[in-house]
Formats: C-alpha cells, sequence, structure tokens
C-alpha cells in the first residue's frame, strides 16, 4: 500500500505532505489526475477481487468432478459456448449420400419381404 502511495505522490510531483498540501489549494490541475488514478485504482481492486474470488472457488472443487463443469469455469478457460458449425456438403455429395441411404433402404425392405415370405 505505501509503494502504491509513493507511486501516487511522484505522479502528482509531490515529495512530501507539505507540496502535497499546498498543491491541493494552490493548483487544481492534479485533481483530476488524482481522481482518474483513483479510478484506475478501483478497477484494479475489482480485478484482484474477481480474481481472488475463482481462486477461492477452484479451491472448493479440488476433488475429481463428474460431468459438465460449471459455466464459470469454462467461461474462465475462455471457452465459447456457441455452437459448433455443422459440416457443408456440396450439392453433389448430398445427392450421392441420398441415393446411398436409398439403395440401404431398398436392401432392407427387400430382406423385410424375404423373411415375411418364409
Amino acid at each position: 500500500m505505501i509503494i502504491v502511495l509513493q507511486k501516487v505522490l511522484q505522479k502528482i510531483g509531490a515529495s512530501n505532505d507539505a507540496q502535497v498540501k499546498r498543491s491541493r489549494y494552490n493548483d487544481n490541475s492534479h485533481t483530476m489526475d488524482i481522481l482518474k488514478m483513483i479510478a484506475e485504482l478501483r478497477a484494479e481492486r475489482t480485478a484482484i477481487e474477481d480474481a481472488v474470488a475463482v481462486l477461492e472457488r477452484l479451491a472448493h472443487t479440488r476433488g475429481k468432478r463428474r460431468g459438465r463443469p460449471p459455466v464459470w469455469m469454462s467461461v474462465i478457460r475462455g471457452e465459447s459456448s456457441s455452437p459448433r458449425r455443422t459440416r457443408a456438403f456440396s450439392a453433389e455429395t448430398k445427392k450421392k449420400m441420398a441415393e446411398a441411404q436409398k439403395k440401404r433402404w431398398a436392401a432392407y425392405r427387400k430382406a423385410q419381404q424375404a423373411a415375411a415370405s418364409k
């Protein structure tokens, strides 16, 4: 924490408390810089809190799990939840597949008729 405060003081150009007091009351140009630094520090704090929460969740789920992992775990790994794209077949390939399926069904029906006539 002390290091962060020292960095903040270095950014605003003050090395001791007297300079901070003088710059605070005499010059308003540092006010925006300080507000910006506060916002950045808050953003870092939320990021750290999120990381701690994830680590705590991982610590609680140490044992082997069965089934699909929870959604938050897949988000952390960067896995997308979008469905996979199906393979696109050309018209010629689709026609060949349809003909082959018709042949299989014809053979099945023929076998069924032969079994029924016996």
